[in-house]
């Protein structure tokens, strides 16, 4: 093969790749046990068909996921509904009355006739009212794959998934521990059931940059004072 064909196949191979829409670098997740979950290692003992510190799932052989680099699918759904509300109302009155008169005679001031003294009020009202609310709504199938088999048999799983459509580019991450019971007969298991699971949903492109505020606008708001 000529070098100037062997140079367009090249290209014509690299065009055909994925091409992100940003720059792309794929999250990894370094999953620490710690003292507290350490469990010592038991011996196998000889002519014994089972290990002492195996899951019960273990026992039997199926389709699961039970090993390092094994496939698991994750379910995501995930439901966040946060609502505040805040109602303040302050009140305050002073009133503050004296009469003049005895000391306008005592001070010997003449021509005076006053049978009124001085009065005065003041008063401060305020009421305030806040409110917030955010739902968020999340489903998604992800697969993963097995990056640690726990001493005490759970398994640390971690998957990506990059999904491209009309210039706009979406990213799903998740990873957790999960216990070789929760993963059903289909090889799957609910994202509500991963313990110290990390989720993230992000995007990039077209209509992603239509919904962020321009850089002179987020500007004028840091800067306005009412």
């Amino acid at each position: 093969m000529s070098r100037p064909l062997a140079l367009t196949c090249a290209l014509l191979a690299a065009g055909c790749g994925p091409a992100h829409i940003a720059k792309y670098e794929p999250k990894h997740r370094t999953y620490e046990l710690g003292a507290a979950g350490a469990v010592d290692a038991q011996p196998q003992q000889p002519g014994s068909l089972f290990h002492p510190g195996q899951s019960a799932a273990m026992l039997f052989t199926d389709a699961r996921a039970l090993h390092q680099n094994d496939l698991v699918v994750v379910k995501v759904e995930e439901l966040a509904d946060s609502q505040r509300r805040a109602d303040t109302d302050l009140k305050h009155a002073s009133k503050v009355s004296a009469d003049l008169s005895l000391f306008l005679q005592v001070a010997g001031v003449k021509g005076t006739d006053l049978e009124a003294g001085t009065a005065g009020q003041l008063g401060t009202e305020f009421q305030g009212l806040g409110s917030t609310r955010r739902t968020e709504h999340l489903v998604a199938t992800v697969p993963a794959l097995v990056k640690q088999v726990l001493p005490n048999g759970n398994l640390f799983v971690e998957g990506h998934r990059v999904v491209l459509v009309n210039q706009e580019e979406h990213h799903f991450y998740i990873s957790g521990v999960v216990r070789p019971i929760d993963i059903d007969q289909q090889n799957s298991v609910k994202s509500s059931l991963l313990a110290d699971a990390e989720v993230e949903f992000t995007a990039s492109g077209n209509l992603t940059d239509n919904q962020r505020q321009g850089v002179l606008g987020r500007f004028l708001t840091w800067i306005w004072p009412f």
